[in-house]
């Protein structure tokens, strides 16, 4: 059985070794405003808090905005797939996927004082949206 004192350590350790993921000091990209509203079942509506460049019906037109985070200075890849997928008991399922890779400098925001507040701090990174 764990003592008090192990208990106590390893909850430290844990919160303090998993604090770069849940945020704290780190620069967090600010997702673009807006973005497509679609609606599903003929009644919800959807809010994607993106675009979809490119041509035809449920696309927003080549000129379409393919960044997902505002203030940012760096290079996009996109590309889309689409195709069928089988099941192991045989259903066939329709594909779509819309993969976006980025690159260069950004303005984003590091959680400050809680209750959502932020300060804003210049970096660089690399993301990947699938």
């Amino acid at each position: 059985m764990c003592t008090p004192s192990k208990l106590v350590y390893a909850a430290c350790l844990l919160a303090f070794g998993c604090s770069p993921l849940w945020g704290w000091g780190q620069v967090l990209p600010v997702p673009i405003p807006g973005g497509d509203i679609l609606q599903a079942n003929g009644s919800t509506l959807i809010l994607l808090n993106s675009f979809l460049p490119g041509v035809g019906p449920g696309f927003d037109g080549l000129n379409a905005e393919p960044h997902q985070i505002i203030n940012s200075n760096g290079v996009v890849a996109q590309g889309y797939t689409a195709g069928t997928a089988t099941d192991s008991n045989g259903n066939t399922y329709n594909i779509g996927t819309d993969i976006r890779v980025y690159q260069g400098k950004y303005v984003g925001a590091i959680a400050h004082d809680g209750a959502g507040g932020s300060i804003s701090a210049r970096t660089h990174g690399t993301f990947v949206l699938i």
